[in-house]
């Protein structure tokens, strides 16, 4: 007996690196399981977008479910009365089970990004009307007025500004931040703009401005120079969630009991943000020493001490007023992002990663990673690793 498939339009903006890496994560659900059978939008070059034409199409092809970027036709995919899930551009609908992000932890990512590296000075380019730059912004701020800091903020507003006009207001508003600045985008795109913006001013990047935007989009952030560091949305995951969802409907006919909120994965670091905001030559020294052998050896704090001319009581102070930290703290936060890369990005199994980054055993470095994050390891891997297959509850 043939095992039930369901019929599913994945109706995605596939010119965009999150949508494709949500489609990614879908269809890598459904190699595992093969309980779907998709429909698509047509190629552009066989058939030009046609709204009319493509709810004709889905009419006649009878779909059990839709998961769908929010779309002018909405009334028309809600019509069809079967399981929807939508990915929305402007703001969740509360009828709707939406796949959104965690702006509230992407915007806190993104200020622990840089009070970590020392930034006194602040920014944050986004969206005047759209509810996810907004929460992006106000996470954002709100973590560093934590940190008795403030971000001057720049955004778009599509009513009173046109997008080819966007580089030469960028390039007034940089030039009017305190210097050495860092700057946080809701989207890679803004941080396009800005770079060109910044060449037109003489502003250097990073030294006198760092750059993090959001989606890693590798097509636009490797193509720059200046690299452009991005927070991953873990959109890989995500797809692999709302497949893993929308499969849960249709076998219980009972709907998701809430819309799914995905935690971004990462900062990927490139050029755009690879220097230190610290005017303090010892603690420049610091750092970088603990940047450089933390990920690889089991550093001590007298380690750290000896490359410079401070006392442990002196550097100490310094680390806390400057960068509201210890220095153990700071070797810890080295080695579990470290961990972290390792088990998300590699196959390398806990005992290898214990012996690459200098424990004595695989016991250490599970009590280690669990009391920083709260994960075992494995958990995490299972949680975080791309292409993972194993479903998460």
């Amino acid at each position: 007996m043939t095992p039930q498939r369901y019929r599913i339009a994945v109706l995605l903006d596939t010119s965009r690196a999150y949508d494709r890496d949500v489609l990614k994560g879908i269809t890598h659900f459904n190699k595992l399981y093969d309980k779907f059978t998709f429909f698509f939008y047509s190629p552009t070059y066989i058939q030009p977008a046609d709204s009319d034409k493509l709810w004709t199409r889905l009419q006649h092809w009878h779909p059990d479910g839709i998961i769908a970027r929010e779309t002018a036709g909405m009334d028309q995919l809600q019509s069809f009365q079967v399981p929807l899930i939508i990915s929305p551009h402007t703001q969740t609908y509360p009828d709707c089970i939406n796949l959104w992000a965690d702006n509230k932890a992407i915007g806190e990512l993104a200020a622990r990004y840089f009070v970590e590296k020392g930034y006194k000075h602040l920014g944050f380019i986004g969206f005047k009307e759209f509810q996810w730059s907004i929460e992006r912004q106000q996470a954002f701020i709100h973590s560093l007025q934590a940190c008795s800091l403030f971000a001057e903020a720049f955004l778009f507003d599509s009513q009173q500004m046109s997008w080819e006009d966007l580089p030469s207001n960028l390039g007034q508003w940089a030039q009017q931040l305190p210097k050495p600045c860092a700057v946080f985008s809701a989207t890679d795109e803004l941080n396009i703009h800005l770079l060109e913006a910044a060449r037109k001013v003489n502003l250097s990047i990073p030294d006198e401005l760092a750059l993090l935007g959001v989606d890693d989009d590798q097509l636009l952030c490797e193509m720059m120079q200046p690299t452009l560091s991005s927070i991953d949305q873990n959109a890989f995951q995500a797809g692999y969630q709302v497949a893993e969802g929308m499969l849960h409907w249709l076998d219980s006919n009972h709907p998701p009991e809430a819309d799914f909120i995905i935690p971004p994965k990462t900062v990927v670091v490139r050029q755009s943000t690879s220097s230190l905001a610290i005017d303090d030559p010892q603690i420049r020294l610091a750092l970088s020493f603990i940047g450089e052998h933390a990920p690889f050896k089991n550093i001590r704090v007298e380690d750290v001490i000896a490359v410079t001319h401070h006392s442990r009581r002196i550097l100490e102070k310094k680390f806390k007023s400057q960068l509201n930290t210890s220095i153990l703290d700071q070797i810890r936060l080295v080695r579990i992002n470290r961990i972290k890369y390792l088990l998300s990005e590699s196959t390398l199994t806990i005992q290898q990663i214990a012996y690459e980054m200098d424990f004595e055993n695989p016991d250490n470095i599970t009590r280690y990673f669990r009391q920083a994050t709260g994960y075992s390891p494995l958990e995490y891997r299972k949680k975080y690793q791309s292409g993972n297959a194993a479903p998460l509850h």
